[in-house]
């Protein structure tokens, strides 16, 4: 059967090219002869038994996203002809989904976050909820995410599926390093950015110092606002703290992975602002792996990303006391660390993509396309 995969890109250093390209690569294993849209800018992966074609213009929703539309909606309408199903895994190319899912061919629609429930309240508003409304399946990465969307469109409701992000796991000989072999030293990944709780995370590394002088905040990840960025360097100088604290920028994969093996914790404590939030945190579970334990926020989908107690610790959003004695647990002899490391592995392996995409094959051939 042919599946026609709308997204943005395929590349490894983003969310929505991450999660598509683990689901893309492995769906010829179901069954499923992948045909990939995506953008004209995206850099060109090859996939074994995977059509690629990267000619999509209609990710922007500005006031030419009609005419963007039109031209995409014409190169693509050839190339999705024998598929059954159109499935978008990207929010912005909804409305192309919608299009293109003509003549008995099924729409589904990954719901991925902030994006999912933001574009029902911008300009184009209206052809995206037609869209959800149209859908055979709806797929959300987290029950929060369910949530937030059922909230804005409640007559979707029965469509929706969760379905959650997975993780890679490294299988082969791997031994995550037990907690002697650590540094005191917590891990950030992600945009740096308010969404992402940068200064959340920063705020009580001011009293973790006192109680552990070394400890150390690798920040790793691309600057998304220079303005947010000062407010954290401000709080960091203001506590003096600036040798504790260490902005790494973007890393190579073999390099983040080496920071994974040297700390005893990720920290993601994510903040909702407005129609903005996580709609999972993949991240925490890519520490699992690891056998690092993560700490994130309650109140977003953080929740179906961490085993509070286990895999690590939910706190509340913005709450830096807690925050403190999350981190704190980490680097104490409070919690049994390697006990929550192992856990934090078969965590993460509970989540492989392996077994997260077997619902897959059933959504598909519940819109009787199969």
């Amino acid at each position: 059967m042919k599946v026609a995969f709308i997204t943005t890109n395929l590349s490894q250093d983003n969310g929505w090219g991450r999660y598509s390209y683990e689901i893309i690569k492995r769906m010829p294993q179901h069954g499923v002869e992948p045909v990939v849209l995506i953008m004209s800018s995206a850099k060109l992966i090859h996939l074994e038994n995977v059509q690629i074609h990267p000619f999509l213009s209609s990710f922007a929703d500005g006031i030419l996203k009609p005419i963007n539309l039109a031209i995409d909606f014409f190169t693509a309408r050839k190339l999705v002809k024998h598929c059954a199903i159109i499935h978008c895994l990207a929010e912005p190319f909804i409305p192309l989904a919608y299009l293109l899912a003509t003549n008995g061919k099924s729409l589904i629609i990954n719901a991925v976050g902030t994006y999912s429930v933001a574009l029902l309240k911008k300009r184009w508003g209206n052809f995206y909820r037609q869209a959800y409304l149209s859908a055979t399946f709806i797929l959300a990465i987290s029950r929060y995410t369910a949530i937030r969307l059922t909230n804005t469109v409640p007559e979707i409701a029965d469509k929706i599926r969760v379905i959650t992000l997975g993780v890679s796991v490294n299988e082969q000989n791997y031994q995550p390093p037990s907690s002697q072999f650590r540094e005191n030293a917590f891990l950030m990944v992600g945009h740096v950015k308010p969404r992402k709780g940068t200064l959340q995370a920063v705020k009580p590394m001011a009293k973790v110092v006192q109680k552990f002088p070394d400890a150390k905040l690798f920040i790793v990840g691309p600057i998304s606002d220079e303005h947010y960025v000062q407010q954290v360097k401000l709080n960091v100088s203001k506590n003096e703290i600036e040798d504790n604290i260490i902005w790494l920028g973007k890393l190579s994969h073999e390099e983040l992975n080496s920071y994974y093996n040297r700390v005893r914790g990720l920290v993601m404590p994510s903040i909702n602002i407005g129609d903005n939030f996580e709609g999972f945190g993949l991240v925490h579970l890519e520490a699992n792996a690891f056998g690092v334990p993560a700490i994130g926020s309650l109140d977003c989908g953080n929740e179906d990303a961490i085993r509070d107690g286990y895999s690590g610790f939910l706190v509340e959003q913005g709450n830096i006391q807690s925050l403190y004695e999350a981190m704190l647990k980490l680097l104490s002899s409070e919690v049994n660390w390697n006990f929550m490391s192992q856990f934090s592995r078969n965590f993460a392996k509970s989540k492989s993509w392996e077994k997260v995409l077997k619902p897959y094959s059933y959504i598909y051939k519940d819109t009787g396309s199969y």
